[in-house]
């Protein structure tokens, strides 16, 4: 199967990614982050059901004020207070920040613009000495929310602000998205797991697995790292097979064509004629396999530590929102400059690992001096961003723009429909 571009990769992906059924979910008892609405939700009341003081003062009715007159203090209206209370005519009411307005009220004048004379007696007077018009100072009857209104339509990612809109209505559970099990699969004779002290001869400390799973989480999915597999055929087969309960399975290692590599053949052969692609044209991560076992997920990424999280972040990350039900699933490139010069690309995509800062005036800038290679584990650990380069593009030079990813949680998502994704947009890339 011969190399295709990121961009097609991408699109094949994306194109077979559908979000996960509803499930009920206790909003008291989760962690909201990631999940989505699979469903709209509508208020059923109002909020405030009543008209509330949004400040401390008094209640009065405004068109039977005068300014600079004493009025007597009729009733004291705390926040909580939940009988009716009547305005007599003639006189106000002393009311508290979000109590509710008696009946016959209309407004608040300030505390600060009021002066009380008389503030021990039975009937304490008070001289305002500002007027006010109707409604002013006042949280009017469903200002926030209309009983019968959509508060949130299905797509919508929950944040925590949103949880209290919820309990506003009453909302205990909600139907959102199923998070996607994600199993783990790592392959190679060479692999010992982490806390055994230092590696011995030729061997390498399974770290890809628990990095992957520490991606898995922060994308809203739900990581199994399964017991790594041997470079035996017939263990590797029957390894994956296990694995494929899971919505995803992303295995690390034995994907390229070594004597050894065990994984590709068995990831292929699951997949039959749903596989996508096996090989893409891209800089690291060139032996990178997906497909699909009925509607199963299935990513062969190569071993290297780098190659591994890259594609993952590239391939994996976008499938795992779209399951979670996100539209934007995909990071939107910024033009930022860069630092230092880089050389023409060859035939793949590269995509370097980079640091972003400010320069001294506070202007954003991206910098690349690190060790580029697959196997470096330091380069992307200290990274937060990667820089994309075009296949066969022309040499930079410092100062120029490059096309750049921001990653981590908070990176601003893409605005790019997936229903309208078609290729050349993702590459976006416009700064060669």
């Amino acid at each position: 199967m011969s190399l295709i571009p990121v961009d097609e990769a991408v699109r094949r992906v994306l194109e077979h990614a559908h979000p996960l059924p509803a499930e009920q979910v206790a909003l008291l008892e989760v962690d909201l982050g990631g999940r989505v609405l699979a469903q709209p939700l509508r208020a059923a009341w109002d909020v405030p059901a009543d008209a509330l003081s949004a400040m401390d003062g008094y209640a009065v009715r405004a068109d039977a004020l005068q300014a600079d007159q004493t009025y007597p203090v009729a009733v004291h209206v705390p926040a909580g207070r939940g009988d009716l209370v009547t305005l007599p005519a003639g006189t106000v009411a002393r009311i508290f920040t979000g109590a509710p307005l008696p009946s016959g009220a209309d407004a608040v004048v300030l505390q600060e613009d009021t002066e009380v004379l008389e503030p021990s007696g039975d009937a304490p007077r008070v001289r305002l000495r500002a007027t006010v018009t109707a409604g002013e100072n006042v949280r009017r009857r469903a200002s926030d929310v209309a009983a019968g209104q959509t508060l949130f339509n299905a797509g919508h990612a929950l944040r925590p602000a949103d949880l209290n809109v919820l309990l506003a209505q009453g909302v205990l559970t909600a139907p959102l998205h199923r998070r996607p099990t994600v199993a783990l699969l790592s392959s190679g004779d060479e692999l010992v797991e982490p806390g055994g002290g230092p590696p011995g001869r030729g061997q390498v400390v399974n770290g890809n697995a628990w990095a992957l799973a520490a991606a898995v989480r922060e994308a809203g999915g739900v990581p199994r790292v399964l017991p790594r597999v041997v470079d035996d055929r017939a263990a590797t087969a029957r390894a994956v097979d296990e694995a494929l309960s899971a919505d995803v399975l992303v295995t690390t290692g034995g994907v390229s064509v070594g004597d050894h590599d065990h994984m590709g053949p068995a990831l292929a052969a699951r997949c039959a004629d749903t596989l996508g692609f096996w090989k893409v044209a891209l800089k690291p991560g060139k032996p990178l396999l997906y497909g699909r076992v009925g509607a199963r997920h299935v990513f062969g990424l190569p071993g290297n530590p780098v190659s591994a999280l890259v594609t993952f972040e590239l391939f994996v990350r976008p499938v795992l929102l779209r399951l979670l039900g996100h539209d934007r699933v995909l990071r939107r490139p910024a033009l930022v400059p860069v630092v230092h010069a880089l050389p023409a690309t060859g035939r793949r995509a590269e995509y370097l690992r980079a640091r972003l800062d400010h320069d001294p005036s506070g202007a954003p800038r991206v910098d690349a001096r690190r060790n580029q290679s697959s196997g470096a584990l330091t380069s992307l650990a200290g990274a937060d961003a990667l820089i994309v380069r075009r296949p066969d593009a022309p040499a930079v030079e410092a100062g120029a723009s490059v096309s750049v990813l921001s990653l981590g949680p908070d990176a601003p998502w893409s605005r790019l429909q997936l229903d309208r994704y078609a290729g050349p947009e993702l590459e976006g890339r416009g700064a060669e």
